[in-house]
C-alpha cells in the first residue's frame, strides 16, 4: 500500500510540474530580437510598412515613411517582463515610451501603448 501512495504522489508531482511549465511566459527579450514589419497599426502610432529592428545588444532601428518622407530613427530599448521601453534621440530631444507585448510568436507580434493603441507586426528575419 505504501508503494502505491508514493507512486500516486510521484504522478501528481509530475502532472503539476508539467502544467507549471506549460504556463511559463515566453522569453520576450529573446523573441523580440530580429526584424519586424508593421502590418497593421492604429492611427497615431507608426505607419504600416515600417521596419523595426531589435538587436540582442539593446539597440533599436526604425525605418519607414512619415508624411511621404523617408525616416530613420535609432535608439535603445530594454525589456522588462512583457513590456519594452525604447528611447530615440533627435538632436537635443529625446522620445521615450513603454510598449506592452500582448502576443508574440516566432512570426507575429501584437503590441499596445499606454493609450491602448495597437500595432501588429510580422517577423521579416
Amino acid at each position: 500500500m505504501s508503494t502505491l501512495r508514493w507512486l500516486a504522489v510521484g504522478a501528481v508531482v509530475c502532472v503539476l510540474s508539467g502544467a507549471a511549465r506549460a504556463e511559463e511566459k515566453p522569453d520576450y527579450a529573446k523573441m523580440l530580437v530580429g526584424k519586424w514589419e508593421i502590418t497593421k497599426a492604429d492611427e497615431g502610432t507608426v505607419a504600416p510598412g515600417t521596419i523595426v529592428v531589435f538587436t540582442d545588444d539593446g539597440k533599436i532601428k526604425l525605418t519607414g515613411k512619415k508624411d511621404d518622407k523617408d525616416i530613420t530613427m535609432e535608439g535603445t530599448y530594454k525589456v522588462e517582463g512583457d513590456k519594452f521601453t525604447f528611447t530615440f534621440k533627435d538632436g537635443d530631444n529625446e522620445h521615450k515610451d513603454t510598449i506592452t507585448i500582448t502576443k508574440i510568436t516566432k512570426t507575429e507580434m501584437t503590441t499596445k501603448n499606454k493609450e491602448g493603441k495597437v500595432v501588429e507586426c510580422k517577423r521579416k528575419s
